[in-house]
């Protein structure tokens, strides 16, 4: 019981530490970047199996492209397609596990990239790491050619003795050498506890099932198939009580091992007006880190830059013509006369009296009488008990010419009227329970405006039809069957020294995510054949903790 307790109690206040490099820091766009990331964790708590690696551009708080990697063998490995049209510039690549996801977006790990794409060139620092000579840090790495012919690399401490760790290596072209921000750029220190959330062991399926009448069916049947995984799953539900049916119902299957494009067959049976639809996934906020990178000497021409990119992807065209255009509107009348009797007279009301379709659509999952009382001032609702009946209702502050309303100093509020669709409600009841996405229309006369219905306030709906709810939810997708797609873990692929889009144009010789040293620090490389100057960077992890970064302009 006291080691379980501990275990816990190490959990609780553990942080898991993110490392990520990749093969360079200079891409062009229809590029792949190849990534290693190592977490660790000084509580000796397991870590999250799963790491998520973002790209984002500078300038924009949105993510330009993410991927999820699977931890294999105490690493992740894996690649990252940059898109064809990617525009160029600053971007920033960052990574996180599920346990931190609510940090903040600073203290994730995250590095900086140069991206060649459509657009022109973005200014950039002259050689920030040229060639640090393997003393980057608290190992010491040494290269020398082994007795069969491959590279050695000797892993030592401040003293000389010998380091284990495991690092990754990449051989590119010496053009692209003087952009190695990995060695020097690394996130805001980390403080002594931070906030985290689950760890990520194994994958979910989350989706949820919604109606577009007021009221979720009492019972209904869930079943989801995958071909891929060959999974198949059903569970006849049952709603709870007056379960909303704008709301819905949420469900989660757990522990799903799914690679990336695993499509799930989400079906939903018990009722026509019944649909599931995919719940977001708990990523990371978005984040514009903008120009964070260190302060070093500007290369103000960019056809330096330009210069070291010539084996890079062309610039993409764009088209910067610009066509005239005639913008008229429709001049709009006073008033609003809706197209049937919404209560027992014919009105035609003030714009200010009236929220259309099209105004109500933005609060659509918004509870209906909050959205009464917080529109229109002088409306409140509250609750109101009779014997053993106890519900909502809805009161004013207001009240018509033809009634007294207060005496002395001591004012009473009355209850407002309810009309939906033309017809007299006793009661709240039935509004309580809807949603803002209920209403077609909503009308609302208060003081004196309400004179023909003896009340001080009136509250008038028009229900959006079965039909017409269809008919809208139709365009978003809505039926009984539907896909989802959800990020799974990405499919491993081998490293090509071609790319496949860009053969001639690729600017990375080799890669290796995964060397490991032996007890005496020593690990072998295989290097290809390599021409008479290449750039060589090493990065790595000793087995307590420590990360070194080799980077070394090899030949002429």
């Amino acid at each position: 019981m006291i080691s379980l307790f501990v275990f816990l109690l190490m959990a609780a206040f553990s942080n898991e530490v993110v490392t990520l490099n990749t093969d360079r820091s200079l891409y062009a766009a229809g590029e792949t970047v190849w990534m290693r990331g190592v977490v660790s964790d000084s509580s000796g708590v397991p870590t999250s199996r799963f790491l998520y690696v973002e790209l984002l551009k500078d300038g924009r708080d949105s993510v330009s492209v993410r991927v999820k990697l699977k931890e294999r063998s105490g690493m992740f490995f894996g690649q990252m397609d940059l898109p064809a049209d990617l525009a160029g510039g600053w971007y920033t690549l960052r990574a996180y596990t599920l346990a931190q996801k609510e940090w903040p977006a600073k203290k994730m790990f995250h590095t900086r990239l140069i991206i060649r794409g459509s657009g022109g060139m973005p200014a950039v620092f002259a050689d920030p790491l040229p060639d640090n000579g393997g003393k980057e840090g608290p190992v010491e790495v040494a290269l020398s050619k082994a007795d069969d012919g491959r590279l050695s690399v000797s892993l030592t401490d401040s003293d000389g003795k010998p380091v284990a760790g495991t690092f990754s290596v990449s051989v590119t072209k010496e053009g692209y050498a003087g952009f190695d921000f990995q060695a020097m750029y690394s996130p805001e220190p980390l403080p002594d506890v931070l906030p985290e959330g689950e760890r990520e062991y194994v994958q979910n399926l989350d989706f949820r099932v919604r109606s577009v009448r007021p009221r979720m069916p009492d019972k209904y049947e869930v079943s989801v198939m995958a071909r891929e995984i060959d999974y198949y799953y059903s569970e006849a539900s049952e709603s709870a009580k007056g379960q909303k049916g704008r709301t819905g119902q949420s469900f989660r299957i757990p522990d799903i091992d799914y690679p990336e494009g695993t499509l799930f067959v989400v079906n939903v049976t018990g009722s026509k007006f019944i649909y599931p639809e995919r719940e977001e996934e708990p990523f990371a906020r978005a984040y514009d880190y903008g120009p964070t990178y260190p302060v070093r000497r500007m290369i103000s021409d960019t056809s330096v830059v330009g210069k070291m990119l010539e084996d890079t992807v062309a610039p993409l065209p764009s088209d910067d013509t610009l066509t005239a255009s005639i913008v008229s509107a429709e001049r709009k009348s006073a008033f609003y006369r809706p197209e049937r009797n919404v209560g027992p007279y014919s009105h035609i009301f003030e714009w200010r009296q009236v929220k259309l379709r099209e105004e109500l659509e933005k609060y659509d999952y918004m509870d209906l009488m909050t959205y009464i009382s917080s529109r229109f001032p002088g409306l409140f609702q509250t609750y109101s008990s009779s014997g053993l009946a106890v519900g909502r209702t809805m009161y004013t502050t207001r009240s018509g010419s033809f009634r007294h309303r207060s005496s002395g100093t001591s004012a009473s509020y009355s209850s407002v009227d309810l009309y939906i669709n033309g017809n007299k409600e006793p009661d709240w009841d039935w509004a309580a329970i809807m949603d803002v996405g209920d209403v077609q229309n909503l009308y609302v006369l208060r003081g004196n405006e309400a004179f023909l219905y003896k009340a001080d306030a009136v509250v008038l709906i028009e229900l959006r039809s079965v039909e017409d709810l269809i008919k809208r939810e139709k365009d978003r997708e809505l039926k009984n069957t539907i896909g989802i797609t959800p990020l799974g873990w990405q499919k491993p692929r081998n490293f090509s020294p071609s790319s496949t889009l860009f053969p001639e144009r690729q600017g990375t010789y080799y890669w290796n995510p995964c060397v490991r040293t032996d007890a005496s620090g020593l690990g072998l490389v295989s290097l290809p054949e390599l021409p008479d100057s290449y750039y060589l960077r090493i990065d790595g992890n000793t087995d307590d903790g420590n990360r070194f970064v080799y980077c070394r302009r090899v030949g002429q």
